[in-house]
C-alpha cells in the first residue's frame, strides 16, 4: 500500500474503533447508585427535623382517617415520610396502588400509572415529601394520594414522582416485618402491614379458582372475596385482573402472605405475587 494511502486509511480506522468503544459503553449497565432515574434526586435525605412515622402520620390524621364518611386531609406541613415498598402491582392484585411500611405501621400509596413495580420493587427504601399531598381513609383504610371528587385518589404519575425520592444505601434503618395475623389486633395498627396466615384453608364457591369472571362468584370492583375458614371478618381478596386470579382454589391447607388492609371492619389480604399463596 503505498504511503499516501495509508494516511488515508488511518482515520477511517481510528474513527470505527472510536464509534465502537462508544457503541460498547452505550450498552453497557448504567450505574444509578447516586441518581435514580425515577423520583425526585434534590429531595433532601434523610432530613431529621422533619421525619414523621407512619404511626404519627396516621394518630395526627386519625378524624378523617376514621371518620363515618371517607374523609381527607391536605398535609401543609414540611414533613417527610421514610419508608420502604413492601408491595407493588407486580402481581396485578394491588391496582395503581402501592402499600409501604416504617417500624411503626403501614400505609397504602395511591398512584395514577402502571408497571410500577420495576422501580419500586419490594424492599425499595424510599424518601417521600408529604406538603401538598393528601391523606384520608376510603372505609378507613389509611391511604396517602391526591383530591379526587372530594375523597382520596390517586396521585398523577408526575406529582408522584417530584415527592419520592428512591434510597440506594442502607442509611435508612427500615426493614419489612411479616407479622403473624390476628384478627383482634388493632386494624389501624395492622393494616398496611405484610402479615402472614399460618395452617388455613380457602373457603370456595362457584368456580374453584382465585377469581372467576363466568359470574359463579359475586365480584366487588372486580375482585372475589374469599373466606378464610374459622376466621368470621377475614376475607383473601383477589383482583379478577391478577396474573394468579385463575390459580384452584387449594383443598388442604396453606399459608397466606399479604398486604393486610380493612375495609371498615373487615379483614382483607391482598396477595402481591402467586408466590404469597403457599400449599402445605
Amino acid at each position: 500500500m503505498k504511503i499516501k494511502n495509508i494516511y488515508k486509511v488511518l482515520p477511517l480506522v481510528a474513527t470505527a474503533m472510536f464509534a465502537t468503544s462508544c457503541m460498547d459503553k452505550d450498552w453497557e449497565t448504567p450505574d444509578f447508585t447516586e441518581n435514580p432515574p425515577y423520583g425526585n434526586n434534590d429531595i433532601i435525605q434523610y432530613d431529621a427535623d422533619n421525619v414523621i412515622t407512619i404511626k404519627e402520620l396516621k394518630t395526627k390524621y386519625s378524624n378523617v382517617i376514621n371518620g363515618s364518611s371517607d374523609g381527607l386531609s391536605e398535609i401543609t406541613e414540611d414533613l417527610q415520610l421514610q419508608a420502604i415498598v413492601n408491595g407493588n402491582d407486580e402481581g396485578g392484585n394491588l391496582y395503581k396502588q402501592i402499600s409501604i411500611e416504617d417500624n411503626t405501621g403501614g400505609l397504602i400509596v395511591g398512584i395514577n400509572g402502571s408497571n410500577l413495580f420495576p422501580y419500586l420493587p419490594v424492599g425499595q427504601k424510599i424518601i417521600i415529601n408529604l406538603k401538598g399531598l393528601y391523606i384520608g381513609g376510603y372505609r378507613k383504610q389509611a391511604q396517602l394520594g391526591a383530591l379526587y371528587n372530594g375523597a382520596i385518589g390517586r396521585l398523577d404519575t408526575d406529582i408522584w414522582e417530584k415527592h419520592v425520592r428512591l434510597l440506594k444505601n442502607d442509611k435508612l434503618e427500615v426493614k419489612v416485618d411479616t407479622i403473624a395475623f390476628d384478627e383482634k389486633a388493632d386494624m389501624g395498627e395492622l393494616s398496611g402491614r405484610i402479615v402472614k396466615l399460618s395452617g388455613v384453608t380457602v373457603s370456595g364457591e362457584g368456580t374453584q379458582v382465585l377469581a372467576p369472571e363466568d359470574g359463579s362468584v359475586t365480584l366487588t370492583s372486580n375482585c372475589a372475596n374469599r373466606k378464610i375458614n374459622g376466621k368470621s371478618n377475614l376475607v383473601l381478596r383477589t383482583s379478577s385482573y391478577s396474573k394468579f386470579a385463575n390459580r384452584a382454589i387449594p383443598q388442604g391447607t396453606v399459608d397466606i402472605y399479604g398486604v393486610c388492609t380493612r375495609y371498615n371492619n373487615t379483614w382483607q389480604i391482598l396477595m402481591r405475587t402467586e408466590s404469597d399463596l403457599k400449599e402445605k
